[in-house]
């Protein structure tokens, strides 16, 4: 090594050459350039004296697996992104710390030892109202509607698809299969993907799309375009919560605890809505009331947090419609 360079390291502060680090896996879109990520990391940063180092799994289902597989031995800190769908899993398998958050005045119900909230939204069907005059106002009608073509998700492999599979399950229960028989005709395409399925209805492969509510949003407040809207279901619609939690083999257990409590306040939470285009779960009306102006929150369903069986109850149902 130069000795020049040797003695500058020699002399550098204790604190430069230690800086703690924090290891977070999440999935992708929430560091892209785009995401909330970026800004979050920022604003932790200049608090924390620590660097916060993102790593990345596909989708929410991909997070889970990868730590069930390896049992953490890449050694994260913290695992954001995990919906409730997958809650029940995530605990079953002992792979997380307790953390009972503070008292937060939080914009939903929760009571979860080991995971802390960080956004929300509510599972819709968007149209473009601009072609789409009528809209179905309940699920009834939405599959009665002939003149209506749906494009939805594959609810095994989709968090989109499997939420519909949730929807329809809280309204119809033991009459779910017989309605997803009936909505059938509606369903022009069963794309793999949210992004898949979505595109196709942009590029006008169908009336209506599975979304989200805060879908309008991001149409209103970075296209300039407010033809976009969502069905507002006089059933309720089906909730989705997404959380993170520390790892029981996390090497910064500490900072890992601080970023739970930093990620309930402003300085996180204002990057959710215009970010990740969810609601943030702390109440930001007067500094974000364009994006709630855009996106009203809809009538919500009860919270669910299935087993692994529930969920395989909700697909097997949307699978035997598919038979007939």
């Amino acid at each position: 090594m130069n000795l020049k360079l040797l003695s500058i390291i020699l002399f550098l502060p204790i604190q430069v050459l230690a800086k703690e680090e924090l290891k977070v896996l999440t999935y992708g879109s929430f560091v892209s350039d785009w995401g909330p990520g970026p800004n979050i990391e920022k604003e932790f940063e200049s608090i924390c004296n620590c660097n916060l180092i993102w790593n990345t799994a596909e989708s929410s289902g991909a997070l889970l697996s990868r730590i069930k597989l390896t049992k953490n031995n890449e050694g994260y800190d913290i695992l954001l992104g995990l919906d409730d769908s997958l809650i029940k899993e995530a605990e079953e398998n002992d792979l997380f710390l307790e953390h009972k958050i503070k008292e937060f005045n939080l914009d939903i119900d929760w009571d979860n030892k080991f995971f802390t909230p960080f956004d929300y939204g509510y599972f819709s069907f968007i149209y473009d109202q601009t072609k789409l005059s009528s809209p179905p106002q309940s699920f009834d009608e939405l599959a009665s509607r002939n003149d209506i073509s749906l494009i939805i998700m594959d609810p095994r492999y989709s968090t989109p698809g499997l939420g519909l599979a949730k929807w329809i399950n809280q309204i119809y229960q033991e009459d779910t299969v017989e309605y997803w028989k009936s909505l059938q005709d509606q369903i022009v395409i069963t794309s793999k993907s949210w992004s898949d399925g979505y595109g196709l209805f942009l590029e006008g492969e169908s009336d209506v799309v599975l979304s989200y509510t805060t879908s309008p949003a991001y149409h209103s407040l970075i296209e300039d375009n407010s033809n976009y809207q969502a069905l507002n279901m006089i059933e309720g619609h089906a909730i989705q919560i997404e959380v993170m939690g520390i790892l029981k083999n996390a090497n910064n257990i500490e900072l890992a605890r601080n970023f739970l409590e930093f990620s309930l306040s402003e300085n996180f939470q204002q990057y959710i809505p215009q970010g990740n285009w969810m609601y943030p779960v702390i109440d930001l009306q007067n500094s974000q009331s364009d994006f709630y102006s855009a996106a009203p929150k809809p009538k919500s369903l009860e919270q669910i947090f299935p087993s692994f069986s529930e969920k395989e109850s909700w697909i097997l149902n949307w699978a035997a419609s598919l038979n007939e």
